[in-house]
């Protein structure tokens, strides 16, 4: 998809760079704690001060803003099938599923705990549905699977169940380099080929704030090395994980985000990375996560805004409070698909499906996240006035007190003109109540089933299923029992 509309702005360009250097304050003068002692010669040979005792890293503002400027401003991630490789960059905007919630919930069968077997439907739900052009994960974590072979379990269903692009779980080397290599197995490319062009990322996710821990950046560094994307992104939840106003978390964010690239361009000059961004609020009741709130609206526009100044594509999210599919849930995600169109957003993470503040993926919620989506893509940017001498004439056909239903300008254009969304109905009452007084939850779950009934793989050759099976089958009897970290 396109963004027909150019990012929103709340802040000036001299408040932009006040933030930039705001936030090299903090870098310099109160650091980022880097639990990832492979990290710290690094960091000490281009110039931080590294406490050994405690990890704690400071940087030199001129070090972080030589480094911070290295990563491609655009780059594709390529799928296994090339037609629907995504780019970010420009006015691109990616949507991806739901990632890593525990659980799931469907009207039918209730909310549950993540498995297999429901990944597996949620796959086959986002290769059908035309708005989810990336896996950014496990759409419902499947806890039956061992969690130190999950991701190859994981990766198989990715690459046989779809041809849509994917994500691999950065957590430690290995992880990364068996999906790198089932990926190489799968799309039937060799190690150059991978390398050309990213072909997966993973997210790397400061533990908000200031904390950085040791696998998610091995993971980074294992992707970068062989030619992969990451998404650096701090979670700011305001009043708990960052300071409670805006301008605190945007700044503590800004200042996670860019020492965290600059230290993988150290290790890596010119790595493909994301400024990612997850700005919410938080419940002052309870502390639970409110998303798609006005306050998560005006940060993800001053992230966007951020990320243009650093010149790299830009990740933010869509979610919902909600604990069911009503107006709450629709509400707060078309908030969050608004706040992405504004923001510039490259890359919308969680973009189908996530509910219950991100504990819970539903189907429902994923077939109304997908109808929003569509409906903001349908906004026409402009009003195209070249059929001006036809609509003169329609008005003079019609004439005063007619009406339009049947006038020849009509007739040539009611099957194109609107947008009609999927799970609407626009019938009187009398005609809804007589079929059955649906509400949009029932169409949803109607709308999910036919796709999964109608749900075809897409042709994989016999050789690279083979190959994959048995990656799988080895590397399940080489890394054992343990967990691997």
């Amino acid at each position: 998809m396109r963004r027909k509309f150019a990012p929103s702005t709340v802040l000036t360009e001299d408040e932009v760079r006040e933030v930039h250097h705001l936030s090299l304050r903090v870098l310099s003068e109160i650091g980022l704690t880097f639990h990832a002692e492979s990290a710290w010669d690094t960091l000490e040979g281009h110039g931080c001060a590294v406490d050994r005792s405690t990890g704690n890293v400071r940087f030199d503002p001129a070090v972080v803003e030589h480094f911070v400027g290295m990563s491609p401003p655009d780059f594709d991630i390529a799928a296994r099938d090339p037609a629907k490789t995504v780019h970010f960059g420009g006015d691109s905007i990616v949507w991806g599923s739901a990632s890593s919630a525990p659980n799931v919930v469907d009207a039918e069968r209730g909310r549950r705990p993540g498995t297999g077997a429901v990944l597996q439907e949620l796959i086959k739900l986002g290769h059908m549905l035309p708005t989810c052009h990336l896996f950014g994960g496990h759409s419902v974590e499947p806890i039956d699977r061992p969690p130190n072979t999950r991701h190859l379990d994981s990766v198989f269903d990715w690459i046989t169940l779809s041809d849509k692009a994917l994500r691999v779980y950065g957590i430690g080397e290995t992880r990364v380099d068996d999906g790198l290599e089932m990926i190489k197995l799968g799309y039937g490319i060799d190690e150059d080929q991978l390398r050309a062009t990213p072909h997966t990322m993973s997210i790397l996710n400061v533990n908000s704030p200031l904390l950085v821990d040791e696998p998610l950046l091995l993971g980074s560094l294992a992707l970068a090395r062989r030619g992969q994307a990451t998404v650096v992104s701090p979670v700011a939840m305001s009043g708990a994980m960052s300071p409670i106003t805006a301008s605190g978390s945007l700044i503590q964010h800004n200042a996670e985000s860019i020492g965290v690239s600059a230290y993988l361009q150290m290790e890596v000059p010119g790595c493909h990375l994301f400024y990612g961004s997850l700005v919410a609020a938080v419940d002052m009741r309870s502390g639970a996560p409110a998303m798609g709130v006005p306050e998560a609206v005006t940060g993800a526009i001053a992230a966007g805004q951020m990320a243009r100044f650093y010149a790299m594509p830009y990740r933010t999210w869509l979610g919902s409070t909600s604990n069911t599919v009503d107006a709450q849930a629709a509400y707060e995600s078309m908030m969050s698909i608004m706040a992405a169109h504004m923001g510039g957003a490259h890359f919308v993470h969680h973009g189908h499906g996530w509910m219950q503040g991100g504990l819970t993926t539903g189907f429902e919620k994923t077939m109304l996240d997908a109808d929003l989506i569509e409906m903001y893509d349908a906004i026409k940017p402009r009003i195209d006035l070249s059929d001006a001498d036809e609509v003169i004439e329609a008005i003079r056909e019609v004439g005063a007190g007619g009406h339009f239903l049947g006038s020849s300008h009509t007739m040539s254009r009611y099957q194109s003109e609107f947008h009609t969304p999927k799970l609407s109905d626009w019938r009187n009452y009398e005609a809804w109540a007589e079929a059955g007084a649906t509400r949009v939850i029932d169409r949803a779950t109607v709308a999910w089933k036919e796709l999964l009934e109608t749900y075809e793989a897409p042709a994989l050759d016999v050789g690279r299923r083979a190959a994959l099976v048995d990656f799988v089958e080895r590397r399940k009897r080489e890394i054992g029992p343990e967990d691997i970290g």
